[in-house]
């Protein structure tokens, strides 16, 4: 499957984008993968906190900040999307799974999420792995979130327990993207029930599925539905 889809300056080259992009760019730039990453350890970090299969079964979804597509390719293959596009802002995280990609479920779009390349309404699922941390301004990237979204429609994220100490200490280390920050559970539901969503949060950790405590837990589950009343007056 072909990279297709793409929106404003991201071809690599750097000039024209922000800062932010810029240094995320160089975070990544020394690692980009050149082979697809396994997704089966993956699965966990959704079925122990929700129902996969009902949130995503014939659903057309978008996963924003892809990455190197390893829950785009595990929705797609285990829990029977009728469509997952891929989104991320660095074509070159996705080429290996491009490349080889034989799934006709799946397609890749190079695009900003402060800017999705998608028309108003298009999704049911939008998902995003650990990527609400790393954005400076939340508040733009959720109203893009919000935009995309049928009414109705739920947002699902998986982000780092901002309260486990192993994540605080990774944090004040220096042992990370310059683009990270810690987010709370307060921020996640202001921010996106600011833009007409119902949040719920879950904190869990994914080797062990009865651990829901914040200090414990490794991540923050957050489910968040457009509501269909509000569906016409998002910020």
């Amino acid at each position: 499957m072909r990279l297709f889809g793409t929106r404003g300056k991201n071809d690599g080259s750097g000039d024209g984008l922000p800062q932010e992009r810029l240094r995320e760019k160089s975070y990544y730039s020394g690692n980009w993968p050149e082979r697809i990453l396994p997704y089966e350890h993956l699965e966990p970090y959704l079925s122990v906190w929700m129902k996969p299969h009902e949130t995503f079964a014939g659903k057309r979804v978008l996963d924003v900040g892809a990455g190197e597509c390893t829950y785009t390719r595990l929705i797609a293959d285990r829990f029977g999307p009728s469509e997952v596009i891929a989104c991320d802002i660095f074509r070159e995280r996705m080429l290996p799974v491009v490349q080889s990609n034989h799934n006709p479920r799946m397609k890749f779009v190079e695009g900003d999420c402060y800017a999705l390349p998608f028309a108003p309404r298009s999704f049911d699922v939008v998902f995003g792995s650990f990527i609400l941390h790393h954005l400076q301004n939340l508040d733009k990237a959720a109203s893009e979130i919000a935009r995309v979204l049928v009414p109705g429609g739920t947002y699902v994220g998986i982000e780092p327990s901002p309260y486990n100490p192993l994540h605080l200490l990774r944090f004040v280390s220096g042992n990370r993207s310059p683009n990270e920050y810690l987010l709370t559970q307060r921020r996640v539901r202001d921010v996106l029930a600011a833009k007409g969503m119902s949040v719920s949060v879950r904190y869990f950790y994914p080797k062990l599925p009865g651990v829901h405590l914040p200090f414990l837990s490794s991540c923050m589950g957050i489910l968040a539905r457009m509501k269909p009343e509000d569906s016409h007056a998002r910020t």
